[in-house]
């Protein structure tokens, strides 16, 4: 009796082990699809941003009347076209020569320099192997010395 009783949680059990991997597989798919879905709505979003600039520009340079683009975007567009580690200085310049990683991240994949989930790690280590900046706390780093901050 003590084996068929066994026998039994050892099937359900295999049973649930098998629907898990399946559930878990399709969990898998799904958020593989929503990050691909943030990264499109992204990409739309910049693209219609650099339209509506690239519009702009082209009535004034005709002498039409255009509202001027705002110049949040025309910093992510910049930002987007320099390096990570330029990046992270014009950043950081910006808020008194210092940053925390997470802040800095955030704007890099707003601006599409960075994206997916190494974003972080890609910063943090920028960071920690370039000598333009120390480490003043968990995940905070100012400019090492107050030439980066004039430079640019």
């Amino acid at each position: 009796m003590k084996m068929s009783i066994a026998a039994a949680v050892e099937s359900v059990e295999k049973g649930l082990a098998q629907r898990i991997k399946a559930r878990s597989k399709e969990l898998s798919h799904w958020q593989a699809q929503r990050e691909e879905a943030e990264r499109r709505e992204q990409q739309c979003a910049r693209e219609i941003t650099e339209m509506e600039m690239a519009m702009a520009v082209l009535r004034r340079s005709l002498g039409l009347d255009a509202p001027a683009p705002s110049t949040e975007q025309l910093d992510l567009i910049r930002l987007r076209s320099q390096t990570v580690v330029l990046s992270c200085i014009e950043i950081m310049r910006a808020n008194g020569g210092k940053g925390r990683v997470a802040d800095i991240t955030k704007t890099l994949i707003a601006a599409g320099k960075l994206r997916g989930r190494s974003a972080y790690s890609t910063v943090i280590k920028t960071m920690d192997r370039d000598s333009r900046f120390h480490k003043t706390g968990r995940g905070e780093f100012a400019l090492a010395n107050s030439e980066e901050m004039r430079l640019m």
